[in-house]
Order: C-alpha cells, then sequence, then structure tokens
C-alpha cells in the first residue's frame, strides 16, 4: 500500500507516508513513537494503554498539557520536546513532552502538576523556585535552557568545591594568570 500524495511506503496503522521500517511494519513518526511508549511501559512494568487510548490522551494535539511547549514525535526535531507517555500517580496517563516527564519524576507525589508555569524545582535544596534564580546555560537549548541548581545551591557548590580542592583551584589560577600576562593581557586582583 503506498500513498498517493508521498507515492512511497505507507504507514501500517494509519495510511499517512511511512518513514520507519519496523520488522514487517511500515510505520509514520507517530504510530513509530506510539510502539516506544508502549514498549517501554511494558518493560518498566506499568499500564500499557493501546494505540487508540494514546491518540486519545492529552496531549495527543501534540501540545504538552503540562506546560504548553508544541511538541514532536522524534528526537531528531528536538530531543527536549519530544512526546512522552507520562503515567500520573493518580492513575491518569498523558503525553507530555520529555522535559516535563523527567521533572516530574523528581518531584513527590503528582506536585509537579500544581507548580506555577514559571517556576522549577531545584534538586539540592528540595524547594521550588521562580525561574529566575536559575541561570542560564549556554550549552543547552529549547526549554531546558536553565540549569539544574538554583543560583544559591550552584553557588554553594562551587565554594565547597573551591575549598576542598584549594591546590587544584590555586594552581589553575596561578596558569591563567600567566597565560594572560604572556598574551600581554594581565588580569588585574582586586585590592
Amino acid at each position: 500500500m503506498t500513498t498517493k500524495d508521498a507515492g512511497g511506503p505507507a504507514c501500517s496503522v494509519c495510511g499517512l507516508a511511512a518513514t520507519i521500517k519496523q520488522g514487517n511494519q511500515q510505520l509514520c513518526d507517530k504510530h513509530y513513537r506510539f510502539g516506544q511508549m508502549r514498549a517501554k511501559a511494558k518493560a518498566t512494568g506499568k499500564a500499557v494503554p493501546s494505540r487508540q487510548d494514546l491518540a486519545s490522551m492529552p496531549g495527543a494535539d501534540l501540545v504538552c498539557p503540562d506546560c504548553g511547549v508544541q511538541m514532536n514525535w522524534r528526537s531528531r526535531n528536538g530531543q527536549a520536546t519530544v512526546a512522552s507517555l507520562q503515567h500520573y500517580r493518580d492513575g491518569s496517563m498523558a503525553l507530555v513532552c520529555r522535559t516535563c516527564n523527567t521533572r516530574h519524576a523528581f518531584m513527590d507525589g503528582d506536585s509537579y502538576r500544581a507548580m506555577p508555569k514559571d517556576h522549577k524545582l531545584c534538586p539540592t535544596c528540595k524547594c521550588i523556585k521562580p525561574l529566575t534564580e536559575f541561570t542560564l546555560d549556554a550549552s543547552r537549548s529549547g526549554p531546558a535552557k536553565r540549569k539544574s541548581k538554583c543560583g544559591q545551591c550552584a553557588d554553594q557548590f562551587v565554594k565547597q568545591w573551591k575549598e576542598t580542592n584549594r591546590d587544584q583551584y590555586n594552581a589553575y589560577q596561578r596558569q591563567y594568570r600567566a597565560k594572560r600576562k604572556a598574551e600581554g593581557n594581565p588580569v588585574h586582583r582586586r585590592p
């Protein structure tokens, strides 16, 4: 069976253009992801929803019900926004973005759903704080571009590391200042 529009193989489930061959089946991105979700639920001993259940869940329209971000079916289109099956502790299920799914795992009960949208849990101090208290991480993109620790915990971690690794830190600073001086741009210490 082939689709008229794409001219290629059609999804064995819905008839849309297939993008992946899995075993004897040709699958579209959506039904491939549904298969992954069902397999993971089965492997972890959780309730396994049918394809019809997945298609009718909150988030099936590819908008995360927890944070409102636009989701996608494949990680090649953005890993943080891949639709994931979330088993809430109250027994309900939904399709949420991978970022919300991950954050939900670290919070007590279903308290993640009650958290304000512009707040985040610091895993170190276990406090829910506004996003403004979390610094941006240049190595990340998308909705998870803020560091996991709040500013206070991050500062405390750095301070503690400097105290326990004083020799290593001092050697690094001497090397850095010598390099800058050799380049003609010395570092001036604060008085």
